[in-house]
């Protein structure tokens, strides 16, 4: 059985679905306890780790490295969970997080704003203009977050398996068509699935480890895993006419990718980007 993400925005019926989802198929339906495991690792709150996520005016360069390690915690939490087994996660951007394991299907769920709006309006008694005020406010804010961090919109719906409006289609029939996807065979289990989702563990360990030590932090990295064989790629500023630190950057990452139970080898693929000393 799948792992299934529920992309949704305020108010369009997503936490229900989930939870329909959840009922019928006997698996957990997950969002704050995700957060929850990523705060508890790093001793923040969930507020904290949600400001410093959502986050995105003054910053030039891409993500911070204070940025990068609460993402890749939240990552790491949710590959904890995929290990134990199926569920349904409808909270920050699991169809970016989990990329790259298998049998994961990913749904989209959308509502006109005037029904979102009216909901709101009468959940929290504001006006129907407050309501969607307040959508519009955050449907632009999860815009430029999923485009500041991944370089992708949101809204497209390529990034998706399933998009599904829910003012036509009530949650029962929605609850029913994912369930009738995840029959289909591209989202059966297999013997692979597993080796990659221990895999995809493994990574996320390692990763954690290199953004939260002192001397690996705020490096430009990706880390892979195969069968205890960790690959660790990016890009590093390298200063002068010859390229330096390569060495000794290239030791340190080793060093504490090392330290991950589980790792048997490290390999690294480091490219140089000069910066010129004046």
């Amino acid at each position: 059985m799948a792992i299934i993400t529920i992309s949704r925005g305020t108010m369009s019926g997503g936490e229900a679905l989930a939870k329909c989802i959840s009922e019928k198929l006997g698996i957990p339906a997950v969002s704050q306890e995700i957060l929850q495991a990523a705060s508890d690792r790093f001793g923040i709150s969930q507020a904290l780790l949600l400001q410093q996520l959502e986050k995105t005016k003054g910053l030039i360069r891409g993500p911070s490295s204070e940025r990068s390690l609460y993402l890749t915690a939240i990552q790491l939490a949710l590959a904890e969970r995929a290990q134990r087994g199926p569920f349904v996660y409808y909270g920050h951007a699991g169809h970016l997080l989990l990329k790259g394991l298998p049998k994961v299907l990913k749904v989209r769920v959308i509502a006109p704003l005037n029904r979102r709006a009216q909901k709101l309006a009468e959940a929290q008694h504001i006006s129907l203009e407050e309501g969607k005020k307040t959508i519009e406010k955050t449907d632009e804010g999860r815009v430029k977050w999923t485009r500041f961090l991944y370089d992708v919109d949101w809204r497209d719906p390529s990034l998706y398996d399933l998009v599904i409006n829910l003012d036509s289609i009530s949650i029962e029939s929605a609850c029913e068509m994912i369930i009738g996807t995840l029959n289909q065979a591209e989202f059966k289990e297999s013997p692979e699935a597993q080796t990659i989702i221990e895999d995809f563990l493994l990574a996320s360990q390692v990763k954690t480890a290199l953004v939260s030590h002192d001397r690996t932090k705020g490096l430009d990295l990706e880390v892979s895993a195969k069968k205890g064989t960790v690959i660790i790629s990016g890009t590093i500023e390298t200063g002068g006419i010859f390229p330096s630190g390569r060495h000794r950057t290239k030791n340190e990452l080793i060093e504490v990718a090392r330290q991950v139970d589980g790792v048997k080898e490290v390999l690294i693929e480091l490219a140089d980007i000069p910066v010129v000393l004046e």
